[in-house]
C-alpha cells in the first residue's frame, strides 16, 4: 500500500492549499522544544512528544483537506561523487555563510524528522499529508537564553514561515531539482523508509539585510 506522504510542490506553497501544520521541530529530553502553527491554536510550544502525537491526531482527521506539514529542519540530503556528505544550495545564504544539512542543528532536527515521520507513516492516515522542508536561516548569536526565551524564539520561527507560506516573496524558495550544487549528484530523500524520490522544496527565511 502506497503512502499518503509525499513531497509537496511549490505551486502548493500558499495559503489556500490545503490545511497548514507548520514546526519548528526540537529534540529535547525535558524541555518544551518544538513550536507549532495551526490555523485553529495559532503558534504555542510543546515537548517532542506531544508534537509527535499532534501530527498524527491531524493527520487521523477524516473528510479534511490535505494536510501541508512545513518542518524547519533538513528533509532532503546531498552526497558528493566521493559519497561523501555535502552541502546543498539551500544551506549557503546570499552572503556566503554556511549551515550545512548533516552538522550541528541540523544532524539534531534531522534525527528528529525521521523518528516523527516513521511514527506518522506508521499510523492510519486518513488525509494526504504533504511535506515541505523549512530553514530559518543563520539567525544572530547572543548571549544564551532562558527557557522562555528559547519557547518565544520557537514561537517566531513558526510564525515566519506562516508568513512565507502566506507572502512567498519574504523568502527564498529551492525547487528540489535545484538543491544539488554544480558538479554534485541530485539531492535524495533522506528517508529510505519513505518513496526514494520524495525531496520537498525548501522555503528559506534569511535574516534582513542592514
Amino acid at each position: 500500500m502506497a503512502s499518503q506522504i509525499r513531497a509537496g510542490s511549490i505551486g502548493e506553497i500558499c495559503a489556500g492549499s490545503g490545511e497548514w501544520m507548520i514546526v519548528d521541530l526540537g529534540f529535547s529530553a525535558r524541555k518544551r522544544s518544538c513550536g507549532i502553527w495551526t490555523k485553529a491554536n495559532g503558534a504555542c510550544v510543546v515537548e517532542f512528544g506531544q508534537l509527535v502525537k499532534s501530527v498524527i491526531e491531524e493527520a487521523q482527521k477524516p473528510g479534511k483537506e490535505p494536510l501541508n506539514l512545513l518542518l524547519e529542519a533538513p528533509l532532503s540530503v546531498a552526497f558528493n561523487n566521493s559519497g561523501n556528505p555535502t552541502r546543498r544550495r539551500c544551506d549557503t545564504s546570499k552572503d556566503g555563510k554556511h549551515r550545512d544539512w548533516y552538522v550541528n542543528a541540523g544532524a539534531t532536527t534531522l534525527t528528529a524528522a525521521d523518528h516523527l515521520l516513521r511514527k506518522l507513516n506508521g499510523c492510519q492516515i486518513k488525509r494526504e499529508v504533504r511535506l515541505f522542508e523549512g530553514f530559518v536561516s543563520f539567525k544572530a548569536k547572543g548571549a544564551s537564553k532562558n527557557q522562555k526565551e528559547r519557547e518565544q524564539e520557537h514561537k517566531c520561527d513558526v510564525l515566519r514561515l506562516k508568513n512565507a507560506v502566506w507572502n512567498r516573496s519574504t523568502a527564498c524558495i529551492f525547487a528540489p531539482e535545484k538543491l544539488h550544487r554544480q558538479n554534485d549528484p541530485k539531492a535524495r530523500s533522506a528517508f529510505a523508509f519513505l518513496c526514494k524520490d520524495l525531496v520537498p522544496p525548501v522555503i528559506r527565511i534569511d535574516p534582513p539585510t542592514n
